[in-house]
């Protein structure tokens, strides 16, 4: 009985908690070019979802995010292709404390991407 109660009470505290995301904040972005750096800034919500400012500017029309994981896809440009048509791209990271890593992955190759909270 004591048991079942315990779990209905912390059940119920769990449910009323509004715990953000791991992931949610916003982020000095650095993306890992073969000849440069390019520097960005993404704005990550969940209900509002991820809003990237920078050489990148993209909607992002697949968020997820999960426990420490991170994950979008967007059609937009790939940095390594030269300026035309737009590609599908997906990045995958893991956030850990205030810094991620991950890797963007398009048709014209692969980059890494690192970040900091603000």
């Amino acid at each position: 009985m004591h048991h079942a109660l315990l779990a209905a009470l912390l059940s119920s505290l769990l449910a009323a908690c509004d715990i953000p995301y791991v992931a949610e904040g916003s982020w000095d972005v650095l993306y890992e070019l073969p000849a440069r750096e390019v520097n960005a800034t993404w704005h990550i919500d969940e209900e509002t979802g991820l809003r990237v400012e920078g050489m990148l500017v993209m909607t992002i029309d697949e968020l997820e995010l999960a426990g420490s994981r991170i994950s979008w896809s967007a059609v937009a440009p790939s940095p390594l292709a030269p300026a035309g048509e737009p590609q599908r791209i997906n990045f995958n990271g893991t956030v850990n404390g205030d810094h991620f890593a991950g890797t963007l992955y398009t048709r014209s190759g692969n980059l890494t991407v690192t970040g900091s909270r603000h």
